[in-house]
């Protein structure tokens, strides 16, 4: 399906993606044919040489014009640590730019992604997206239908928002999706090249500025938590600077110094490492029953009018790092010792 942007009345905007190979743009003359554009910054691994030559000045064209775009990166990945570098690829060239659409893992390459099993390739999309996820980004995930129907099939993808690559007159896909790629052969006055051609059924822009994502500014408080919290993380960062997460060894602590208007700006005990309000999980309670004299465990919460049953009491455990919790009397004496001390997390 060839020609210029079509009009559907399901849908609610109209787009373009583009990348180098579309040279220099009129953004000034395409501006008046387009909703959004979806724009490459790169492809691979976090290597200069392998930015898109013209990313940087169709991310400021848009800018200066008010065109809401987001981004893709073409993807080479071959394993989880290259899907890593991959998502700090993307994140150096556009830590710069508001962003009203998602940043999109474009996974296609039939000689490296398309050469592992679908176990390994949803592992891949994984990797990229947690790591731009704990950096405050929106992530969609990009395919030809083919690849969405016999290698993007994990239960992982339903996670993300999908964008679809069929030319064709209907897309018969019986996933949830939002945004059709639906003609690879378009003109758009302003480009010179033939463009693709995107439908958007989803108000992104709504969505990513309400929520404060892809650099936008929350709209809640930046400090969301003051000295003294005790919050739950997924990842934590080396400084309050820091855009690279790790995997913390503990997941849980207490705040104990806050760096207003910084891109981590809460410290997590003297050297646990800092943490931002998109890996914040939440506040987390501790129990306390100091003046419990016994050794039951159970009759130790139920003095203190907590709900004592095995559900409950599993769920308690696997905060206080007891994933296996069977009732034993090993563990049920080490949280109740937790909880004479008032560390009992809950």
């Amino acid at each position: 399906m060839g020609g210029k942007i079509m009009l559907r009345r399901d849908v609610l905007t109209n787009g373009i993606d583009v990348s180098q190979y579309q040279g220099l743009i009129n953004w000034e003359v395409v501006k008046n044919h387009i909703d959004f554009a979806i724009i490459r910054c790169g492809y691979g691994q976090d290597i200069i040489g392998q930015d898109d030559e013209l990313f940087k000045r169709n991310a400021d064209e848009c800018t200066r014009l008010n065109i809401p775009f987001g981004v893709y990166l073409y993807s080479y990945a071959k394993n989880v640590e290259d899907a890593r570098g991959e998502a700090r690829h993307v994140m150096r060239l556009v830590k710069d730019y508001k962003m009203a659409y998602p940043v999109y893992y474009d996974l296609e390459d039939e000689n490296t992604t398309g050469r592992q099993s679908n176990e390994v390739i949803a592992n891949i999309a994984k990797a990229f997206a947690d790591e731009l996820e704990a950096n405050g980004y929106f992530v969609g995930m990009y395919a030809s239908l083919y690849w969405w129907k016999t290698k993007l099939t994990s239960e992982i993808f339903d996670k993300y928002t999908r964008w679809v690559a069929n030319y064709a007159a209907e897309l018969n896909f019986d996933k949830d999706y939002d945004m059709w790629q639906y003609s690879s052969t378009g003109w758009v006055e302003g480009i010179s090249t033939i463009v693709d051609l995107n439908y958007c059924y989803k108000d992104f822009p709504k969505i990513i500025s309400e929520a404060g994502k892809n650099n936008f500014n929350k709209n809640i408080p930046v400090e969301r938590y003051k000295v003294g919290d005790n919050v739950r993380f997924n990842y934590v960062f080396l400084t309050s600077e820091s855009t690279n997460p790790l995997r913390p060894y503990r997941n849980v602590g207490r705040i104990t110094k806050v760096v207003k208007n910084a891109r981590n700006p809460y410290l997590i005990g003297e050297d646990q490492g800092w943490v931002n309000d998109q890996v914040i999980e939440g506040k987390i309670n501790y129990l306390s029953n100091p003046d419990y004299v016994g050794d039951s465990f159970v009759n130790a919460l139920k003095q203190i009018g907590e709900d004592i049953s095995f559900e409950n009491r599993s769920r308690i455990a696997r905060l206080n790092g007891i994933n296996n919790y069977v009732g034993s009397a090993t563990q049920n004496l080490e949280l109740l010792q937790l909880l004479k001390d008032g560390r009992l997390i809950s």
